[in-house]
Order: C-alpha cells, then structure tokens, then sequence
C-alpha cells in the first residue's frame, strides 16, 4: 500500500513545493508561500551542513556553559559580563573588578530575573509566539 510519502518523493522540486505549500495550508489554513519550500528545496548540501554544524556547535557551547552555571552561578556570571564588557579579568584594574563584583551580586540576588536585557527577552518571545 502506497502512502503520501512514496508519491511526493517522487515530485520534481517546483511540484514538491507545491505540495508542502498545500499541505501546510491544510492546518489551519497557514499560508506559506510556495517559494519559501522551493528556496529550502534547491538549498545546496553544503549549507544544510554548515547550518547543522552551527546547530552542533551551539549545543555544545550551551552545555559547556550550562553545566558552568550550575557549578558556580557567581563565577558563571561574572565571566559572561566580562566577556560582554571586553574586560579581562587578568588585566583588570580594582575599580574594574568591584564593578564586575557588584554587577555580579546584583545579578545573582535575583535568579528569576537573570542579567538579559528586557528588550532582548521581549524580541525573542516575540520572535517565538505561535511556536
């Protein structure tokens, strides 16, 4: 017994377009165009693979710096705002190191509120609402 799938493997690349625009409209009628799934289809391999390696590569660093932020949330913190600040902490005068220290208290009292930018939590629930 054929399904769905043994037939639209089969479909050129403008008609396989076609067909996920029209299966994607089938929920809740989402309007995709069809040149969105033609542009992902004619994709070249070598980007797939570079976007995937960047998937790979992220999860690692997240996991990396996960596991450091349980570790030792004050450290963890201080060393994310000296990398945004462009501080490093080995050539850092006093007056630099109270600051980071200070920075790095107000942050740690309050764990709901974490150190990102409101704008930048408000851009990405934005960025991800109906997900």
């Amino acid at each position: 017994m054929k399904t769905t799938y043994d037939e639209v493997v089969k479909q050129p690349v403008d008609r396989l377009a076609q067909t996920m625009q029209d299966m994607t409209y089938c929920f809740n009628e989402t309007v995709v165009p069809k040149k969105h799934y033609k542009k992902l289809l004619t994709k070249q391999l070598e980007e797939v693979v570079a976007d995937s390696v960047t998937v790979n590569m992220v999860n690692a660093y997240y996991k990396t710096l996960a596991e450091f932020n349980k570790g030792n949330r004050e450290w963890y913190v201080a060393a994310v705002l000296c990398i945004e600040l462009g501080l490093n902490p080995s050539k850092a005068s006093q007056q630099e190191l109270d600051a980071i220290s200070r920075l790095t208290a107000a942050v740690v009292s309050q764990p709901k509120q974490g150190f990102l930018a409101a704008d930048l939590k408000t851009a990405f629930e934005q960025a991800t609402q109906g997900v």
